[in-house]
């Protein structure tokens, strides 16, 4: 597992978030779907409790094709951020353009598992448009 705490100040209170961390975890996010590392892929999201599921459905819908991307990212809210993948998917020569939401929680990078993914509370605010 990539653990991002191992790369923070030690010593108590809230670690703060470090983007140049957060760019190793989206390295590592992006080289293990490339590989179609599904094992790697669940432990780097192992911090969701729908890791496992969540790294399946990406390496089926992003699995193997050889990205070669970079990312953009902002952030209105502390500790969140839209991260905007771009670049080539070499292996169907067609570009790509990800969408990603990662988030700073207890010292971990979390990835907004895709749509689909997990039970959604029966309460939950629902962001989808009507048909």
């Amino acid at each position: 597992m990539f653990c991002a705490a191992a790369l923070t100040a030690c010593g108590g209170g809230d670690a703060k978030a470090d983007l140049a961390d957060q760019d190793r975890f989206l390295r590592s996010y992006v080289s293990l779907l490339n590989a179609s590392d599904e094992t790697g892929l669940a432990g780097l999201l192992d911090d969701h409790p729908d890791g496992k599921e969540d790294a399946a459905a990406r390496i089926k819908r992003y699995g193997g094709q050889g990205w070669d991307v970079h990312w953009t990212r902002t952030s209105d809210f502390p500790n969140v951020w839209h991260v905007r993948l771009t670049g080539t998917a070499k292996a169907a020569n067609r570009p790509v353009r990800v969408d990603e939401t990662v988030s700073w929680e207890d010292e971990h990078w979390l990835l907004t598992p895709l749509e689909g993914v997990g039970k959604k509370p029966s309460n939950a605010a629902d962001t989808t448009p009507p048909p």
